[in-house]
């Protein structure tokens, strides 16, 4: 048999075997599936958590280039304040003497004839007598005293209501001031251009300035209930009213 035959039945021999032993075993080629590589998610963003802030004495936020203009209390006619007061005494001391009448009546049965009395009336005697007391110069100076210490608590306590007003003039402003500063200075902290302790120190001096506020609202008050204290009471309501008014 020629070798060119030989070869050609080799091959053909060989083709029917792969086939059949592939066929036998079931071997199927591998599958190539052309997919992206996975991606992993983005975690969730932690929360927005915001640095620790020193508040302000207020707990507000304000602009500290802004400083409110001065409140400028009314001008107060002090005199006219104290003769009002004086004149809405409950009542006025009475300098001069006071003067009252006593009647009286009696019967008299002692059985005497008088030698005037011809119809026996003088056994009835009825009379009025005008009582005056005496006052000594001891009686009137304790009196003029009396009015000299009342006339001069009033005087004090208008003293004490101007002087209310001006310190609460002087307290708000100061407010303002402070105020201005510390919100200045909570700035810097936040942006680290200074110490917490500045902020602080800013803050201890508002709460000192609200502090002298407080009192001056609370001494004009006392001034004012002390003056209309002094009042009778179908006007006290009025002058309360006004004083309230000039001091607001």
């Amino acid at each position: 048999m020629p070798l060119n035959k030989i070869k050609m039945l080799l091959t053909w021999f060989c083709c029917c075997y792969s086939v059949g032993v592939v066929q036998a075993l079931d071997i199927r080629p591998p599958l190539i599936i052309d997919e992206p590589a996975p991606v992993p998610e983005q975690a969730k963003p932690p929360p927005d958590i915001k640095p620790y802030e020193i508040p302000t004495m207020r707990g507000n936020k304000r602009d500290f280039h802004h400083t409110p203009p001065i409140k400028l209390a009314p001008v107060i006619d002090a005199d006219a304040v104290f003769k009002m007061i004086v004149n809405c005494f409950p009542e006025r001391p009475d300098w001069g003497l006071e003067v009252k009448a006593v009647s009286g009546a009696r019967y008299a049965d002692n059985g005497g004839i008088s030698t005037f009395d011809t119809a026996g009336l003088s056994k009835y005697y009825a009379g009025i007598v005008a009582e005056m007391p005496l006052y000594s110069a001891e009686e009137l100076h304790k009196q003029r005293t009396q009015e000299y210490q009342r006339r001069g608590e009033i005087a004090q306590n208008v003293a004490k209501l101007l002087k209310g007003l001006a310190d609460r003039q002087r307290a708000l402003r100061m407010v303002g001031i402070n105020e201005s500063v510390e919100a200045r200075s909570q700035y810097r902290v936040n942006e680290g251009l200074a110490p917490a302790e500045e902020q602080i120190a800013n803050l201890k001096a508002v709460a000192d300035k609200v502090g002298d506020l407080d009192e001056a609202n609370a001494a004009l008050v006392a001034a004012r209930l002390a003056l209309v204290g002094q009042c009778r009471d179908d006007i006290a309501e009025n002058v309360n009213d006004y004083l309230k008014e000039i001091t607001q």
